[in-house]
């Protein structure tokens, strides 16, 4: 059986005494190593394991067998922000944006239209779940962006709480907390667990007007009311992880600000509210805010040092100073040290084409659709490097592959007969073994 099959297969990487595969080590006995080799070596450790395919019939396992793994998906999100009337309309530049939104990516943002104004709007809301349902027949996930922005000069709160800013009485304070905790039930309970995760609060260090009006007497890196919304986002949907999304993490040298957010996850995890992560923005502005793979390293260690999983969720670069060949570096070099840390879950770019940008600069087209050099970038390390499709012959009832964690259809030939089966491949840690049995066909 391949049951007793696989407990010969200790051979294929080196054990610890627990069974569990001994991946590369980010330790190096060499005095230095340059950023690509401490990123590969993290890519291997956090990204990949050993996928051992098992064929039998009924004598039991069987050599000669064809086995081809192919890769459908990354356990990794890979994503975008979009514009939802695009994805409901497919006339003119809409047919290539959809397109190419459901080639290159796995996941996706809506960039207005969860935000609270809009969601509160019928036509907007109708808009955005008929996306939505696009997104999912296309076999995107969904992270949701944001419950709670607190800016007033952006229109993203509604009317009838703008009314009752500044608040006057206790009457005003309440109204604007009922409304606000309110709100992130209804949003957050209407996906329920079909959202991947919710930036709960958008840019609280620089926004938080709300909270404060609801409890002034509390520090806004220290507001009871964030907890609360926290909670009432976890009630509604147990499944979903919920985020604080926060700008001047990665772009720029705000040590002052990075320090707020710090402090603000602090009190949020000690005051245990269910906070899973935190989301970097990475707006690069100018060519000087660039940050060079070292240092990005450094912040991501620094930023997950209280445990929470981190996620790049609107990338880009504009602005003064970059070029075109800059901008494909800085994307490499991102990408590779984001994927090589294991706190990190995804990267997003904020929107892909030029013609759907807010800067006009999109990371991957050109207006007119012809590509950037940060698109082979990309496409090259998400659908190549980082890719697996392998193809190979079992040896005593095994195929043995590294994979890329993430989910596969794996399928066996044999004797002219062919089975194909699905498999999560999710832990680095672990030989990912797999049973193909075409006994009793």
């Amino acid at each position: 059986t391949c049951a007793a099959s696989f407990a010969g297969c200790a051979g294929v990487l080196p054990s610890d005494d627990d069974g569990r595969t001994t991946r590369p080590s980010t330790q190096s006995t060499a005095t230095a190593m340059t950023w690509e080799e401490r990123t590969e070596l993290g890519i291997q450790k956090h990204r990949t394991t050993t996928l051992d395919v098992c064929v039998t019939d009924e004598s039991g396992p069987v050599s000669g067998a064809t086995v081809s793994v192919d890769m459908q998906r990354h356990a990794f999100n890979f994503g975008t922000a979009i514009d939802a009337a695009r994805v409901v309309d497919s006339s003119g530049q809409n047919a290539k944006y959809r397109h190419w939104l459901s080639s290159l990516f796995e996941a996706a943002v809506f960039e207005w239209r969860h935000k609270w104004r809009h969601w509160e709007t019928p036509a907007q809301r109708q808009m955005v779940s008929d996306a939505f349902r696009w997104l999912r027949q296309h076999d995107l996930s969904v992270r949701g962006h944001t419950v709670i922005w607190q800016a007033l000069d952006i229109d993203v709160v509604p009317q009838n709480v703008l009314e009752r800013l500044p608040p006057t009485s206790t009457a005003d304070r309440a109204y604007i907390d009922e409304r606000a905790t309110g709100h992130v039930q209804d949003i957050v309970g209407h996906y329920g667990n079909q959202v991947t995760d919710w930036d709960v609060v958008n840019e609280h260090i620089g926004s938080h007007t709300l909270t404060d009006a609801i409890a002034p007497e509390e520090d806004y890196l220290h507001t009871s009311a964030l907890v609360d919304w926290f909670e009432t986002a976890a009630a509604a949907a147990p499944n979903t992880d919920r985020y604080v999304n926060e700008y001047n993490v990665l772009a720029g040298d705000d040590g002052r600000h990075r320090e707020r957010v710090v402090t603000l996850l602090d009190y949020l995890v000690d005051s245990t509210a269910p906070i899973d992560g935190l989301g970097m923005q990475g707006h690069f502005a100018s060519a000087e805010e660039a940050i060079d793979p070292p240092e990005l390293y450094r912040r991501l260690d620094m930023l997950s040092s209280l445990g929470l999983t981190l996620q790049i969720t609107e990338y880009d670069t504009y602005g003064p100073g970059w070029t075109e060949a800059a901008e494909a570096d800085h994307l490499e070099g991102v990408l590779k040290t984001l994927y090589s840390h294991p706190a990190a879950e995804g990267f997003y770019v904020w929107g892909f084409w030029d013609g759907s940008h807010w800067q006009d600069n999109a990371p991957f087209f050109r207006e007119d659709w012809s590509t950037k050099p940060a698109y082979d970038v990309y496409t090259d390390l998400v659908f190549n490097q980082w890719w697996t499709d392998e193809r190979g012959n079992t040896d005593g009832g095994h195929y043995r592959t590294d994979a890329y964690l993430g989910d596969y259809e794996i399928t066996a030939f044999y004797q002219g007969r062919e089975q194909t089966v699905r498999e999560t491949v999710s832990d680095p840690t672990t030989v990912s073994k797999v049973v193909i049995n075409f006994d009793g066909e």
